[in-house]
């Protein structure tokens, strides 16, 4: 469940800007929680698909926007695990039902209020010699620095697919993701070097090394022969069913 919290957090903010043209972004990442393991981490995004590849986990992710659905690539278990918007959804939903019994007491002490929303200006700053705007945002509990390049955008394609899966998201979880897309989106660029804090004892930050607009291969998209495929969305909703 961690891990379906932390794609789907990452799906959040990388479809907060939408522009045309491949983009291939290759980050450090330092730290420790849901969205960290140290390590090199290399994020290829196109108009439909968007894979990031973490050398530190050796857990890659895929998500094709078009067909709707998510691969998790363990290359140490060598085990793929495939999951639909839907089966995210549903996924979300069931974890929803499980805190539905706790107090509203409870679900602030995890998420803080998402209504309230803070973001400041931090001033300029540079990534790779690369002009940036500095920007903190508070929301409930999770802090995150970012420093945004605004000549650079997410080429994302199948944005209302995209969203579509967001807005279905329940709950707490799901507020939150609508917000951090929504504040995020207003900032205008893409975040260069990023610093979350708070949310479920993340401390994650994330620079970039190097920045190339040259067009991915298609073998860049292709999962790695001789991996076991599992149905994620099956294994999610028995493990729900079970706990009931």
């Amino acid at each position: 469940m961690r891990t379906l919290l932390a794609l789907a957090f990452g799906m959040a903010i990388s479809m907060a800007s939408l522009a045309a043209g491949d983009l291939t972004i290759t980050s450090q990442v330092t730290g420790k929680g849901a969205l960290a393991k140290d390590g090199s981490q290399v994020q290829y995004l196109s108009a439909t698909r968007m894979r990031i590849n973490h050398a530190g986990s050796k857990v890659d992710s895929l998500v094709d926007y078009g067909h709707e659905v998510i691969y998790s690539i363990d290359h140490g278990k060598k085990v793929i695990t495939k999951m639909t918007f839907k089966d995210m959804q549903e996924a979300m939903q069931a974890l929803e039902d499980q805190m539905a019994g706790m107090p509203e007491m409870v679900t602030k002490m995890m998420f803080g209020d998402v209504s309230e929303v803070k973001v400041e200006q931090l001033g300029p700053d540079a990534v790779l010699g690369r002009p940036c705007k500095k920007v903190r945002v508070v929301l409930g509990k999770m802090v995150e620095e970012l420093s945004i390049d605004p000549s650079l955008q997410f080429p994302i394609k199948d944005y209302a697919k995209s969203m579509a899966m967001l807005n279905r998201v329940p709950g707490p979880m799901g507020a939150l993701f609508k917000r951090v897309y929504q504040e995020t989106a207003k900032l205008k660029g893409l975040p260069l070097k990023t610093h979350i804090t708070g949310l479920m004892g993340t401390d994650v930050t994330t620079v970039a090394t190097e920045i190339s607009t040259a067009a991915i291969p298609e073998s860049t998209w292709a999962l790695p022969a001789g991996y076991t495929m599992r149905d994620g969305g099956k294994e999610m909703k028995d493990a729900a069913k079970g706990k009931r």
